[in-house]
């Protein structure tokens, strides 16, 4: 017994799931559950299977979200063609959970989640969990900093495979689209936000850009400059092809002194690059790689640093990139077994992620792509 239990199911029926969820995960726990998370992928109907989860906890603050193809827990990596779910359930914990539609303020959005998260909490936040969808990012971590300075914030942005793009944010007896959901935790943890990828010394500065869209890099046509660096043509890595490229070779934005992601997802005829991140005129944008051996690592490198925090880890909660997992495949099923190798048989949970969030300077939260952003419970 111990203060965090988990859980995951393959059944698609969603009443039987959320019981199955419920019974697994407060067998291992001691004392009645606090805070639940919730991940799971939308082959469910997640609206009724948050509900009942919501309902089987007796109304405990309930947080999490949609992720693509699987999830992830201490037993592994959970795939079907059915669907998989997980949660995890702490006890002993403060918590509380916030939400707001995003619309077109996000900040005001990530502002007023926020507050909800901490009246709830009735005490100091620790961190802040975070879940949104693909767009309004950064808008929204502006008003979480707002109303919550300081706070390390751990996270991902919303993700899905299925044709509709059922992107989905949880939080308690609801699963939302085109919302913001924050849990507000109190208690002993550790946090990271880190990437792995190696700077290869190829720089060059935005000199127009547009939301997500950089058009030129040293005045040049970004893709002539992208192109030059990894030593390909445009013909082979451009539009969609260079989504999968990318993975290994990203292009890493510097602020505060820290290299941050962000992950080329299409090039334009015009020779721009859309990402998955905001671009502005005068970042400095610097070509990035990895190996696939590096980015499984990864997953045991965010773990352990964020453990320093902590005498005694009693659980992982992680957003690994769902771009990452492009390149995986099969191995992606590694990844559990990095956490396990770093901090021994602990409990689990995690999904995939279209973009995160979190602090690897301590008090700036920052969106970016193809990162790891993991929190260890104490």
């Amino acid at each position: 017994m111990g203060t965090v239990g988990t859980a995951y199911t393959t059944t698609i029926d969603p009443e039987a799931a959320a019981a199955d969820l419920v019974r697994q995960a407060t067998a291992g726990l001691d004392g009645p559950p606090t805070f639940g998370i919730l991940f799971a992928t939308t082959q469910h109907d997640t609206e009724r299977l948050v509900s009942c989860a919501f309902d089987s906890l007796g109304g405990i603050p309930l947080w999490g979200g949609s992720s693509s193809t699987g999830i992830f827990t201490q037993a592994g990596w959970i795939t079907t063609e059915g669907g998989a779910a997980g949660l995890m359930l702490l006890s002993g914990r403060a918590a509380g959970v916030g939400v707001a539609e995003v619309g077109d303020d996000p900040v005001a959005a990530g502002r007023q989640a926020t507050r909800q998260a901490l009246a709830q909490l009735r005490g100091e936040a620790s961190a802040l969990l975070t879940i949104s969808f693909m767009g309004p990012e950064e808008g929204i971590l502006e008003g979480v900093a707002e109303v919550a300075p300081g706070v390390p914030v751990v996270g991902g942005t919303s993700s899905d495979h299925s044709a509709d793009n059922r992107f989905q944010q949880f939080a308690n007896g609801h699963a939302y689209s085109g919302h913001f959901a924050v849990a507000a935790l109190g208690g002993p943890l550790g946090y990271a936000f880190t990437n792995g990828y190696r700077l290869t010394g190829r720089q060059a500065t935005v000199t127009r850009a547009s939301g997500r869209r950089a058009f030129e890099l040293d005045g040049r046509r970004a893709m002539d400059v992208y192109t030059g660096w990894v030593g390909r043509p445009e013909s082979e890595i451009g539009g969609g092809a260079i989504l999968t490229f990318s993975v290994q070779h990203p292009l890493l934005f510097h602020k505060d002194g820290t290299a941050y992601s962000a992950h080329p997802v299409n090039a334009n005829p015009d020779g721009s690059m859309d990402f998955g991140a905001a671009m502005h005129a005068g970042m400095v944008l610097e070509l990035g790689e990895s190996s696939v051996n590096a980015l499984i690592a990864e997953a045991g490198t965010a773990v352990h640093l964020a453990a320093r925090a902590v005498p005694a880890p009693a659980g992982v909660v992680m957003a690994y990139c769902g771009g990452r997992a492009i390149a995986l495949g099969e191995r992606i099923r590694e990844i559990p077994g990095e956490i396990e190798h770093v901090l021994g048989p602990v409990p689990v949970i995690g999904f995939l992620a279209f973009g995160e969030q979190g602090c690897a300077v301590p008090g700036v939260p920052t969106h970016a792509d193809l990162s790891v952003s993991a929190l260890v419970l104490g």
